[in-house]
């Protein structure tokens, strides 16, 4: 897929005015049900009844914008079991998804998405485009929160072997607070970070009684419901500033996939944020996550008007 092929100018996807920059951003559903919800979306009613879906089955399902930046939502309708047992077949639907938003210029990845295939950068050298996978923004988004709610409090960050695990906690560490990682018994801490790769990896009675878990794990952290007493926050819940712009399927993709109507996830702000820049490296990639890309893109991310949010899950 040659690069210059996807960054050709365009007509503006919610506007008359071409755009200054375009993005796409990769997601996929988590569960099979969110897949069934995507095909009454995309008209591919054929995965209403089989599991085995084609790779003609990824399909756009919303636009975004935010000043002169547009962005095209892609689905990649495989679960997460399937996307991390054959990741050539994830590379190339994600090929797929890039080529039917092009033209643009930078390619974001949501969840599982951002872990398989080389961490983005497969898909990197597969589209010649900057590949970012999120995980400066989910740091970003963490570290704002964790920070309010921890008053001073000892941390337990959970997840120390993937990028986003340890640079939450590089983080927090530079700003002076007290951080255990991966912790072999978290009763002690009424702060949690949850921030592993793949979810479910934590009994919710292993939690201390009036603990707060500030979770990005996507399936979340604990393996069954809290306890009463425990609080969970969501992990990278980002309020939107005025301005951003969605068409009519974008506000029912920030109620389904964004917590709430007037959220986002953090990880979609990170090829926003570097298109608005006109960035030409991506902010994560790989198994490397710098302390100094998570802080570059929350100061960009902040002065755009993006602000992480504070909200209850449980």
């Amino acid at each position: 897929m040659a690069a210059d092929a996807l960054v050709a100018p365009a007509p503006g996807l919610l506007g008359a005015r071409p755009p200054a920059a375009r993005f796409v951003f990769l997601v996929h559903p988590l569960v099979p049900a969110a897949r069934r919800l995507a095909a009454l979306r995309t008209g591919r009613l054929r995965l209403l009844a089989t599991d085995r879906p084609e790779i003609d089955d990824v399909a756009v399902y919303c636009r975004v914008g935010f000043g002169d930046v547009e962005g095209v939502v892609v689905g990649v309708p495989l679960l997460p079991d399937e996307l991390l047992a054959d990741q050539a077949r994830a590379l190339a639907w994600m090929e797929r998804g890039v080529q039917l938003a092009a033209p643009i210029g930078h390619v974001g990845l949501g969840s599982v998405l951002a872990v398989v295939a080389g961490r983005g950068t497969a898909l990197a050298e597969a589209c010649g485009l900057p590949v970012t996978t999120g995980n400066a923004a989910t740091a970003w988004a963490a570290t704002t929160i964790t920070r309010r709610v921890a008053a001073g409090r000892p941390i337990a960050v959970l997840g120390g072997r993937g990028a986003v695990g340890r640079a939450i906690a590089d983080v927090l560490l530079a700003d002076g607070l007290q951080v255990t990682l991966d912790p072999s018994d978290v009763s002690g801490f009424e702060v949690v970070v949850g921030a592993h790769t793949t979810g479910g990896v934590l009994a919710p009675s292993a939690l201390h009684p009036r603990a707060t878990l500030v979770d990005v794990a996507l399936p979340p952290t604990l393996s069954g419901p809290p306890p009463p007493g425990v609080i969970v926050l969501a992990g990278e819940s980002v309020a939107l500033p005025s301005g951003w712009r969605r068409d009519g399927w974008g506000h029912l993709f920030h109620i389904v996939a964004g917590y709430g109507w007037s959220s986002v996830y953090a990880c979609l702000l990170e090829p926003l944020i570097a298109a608005r820049l006109g960035r030409s490296t991506p902010f994560a990639q790989g198994r490397r996550l710098d302390v100094a890309a998570v802080r570059a893109f929350g100061s960009a991310a902040t002065a755009a008007g993006f602000v992480p949010r504070v909200r209850r899950l449980h």
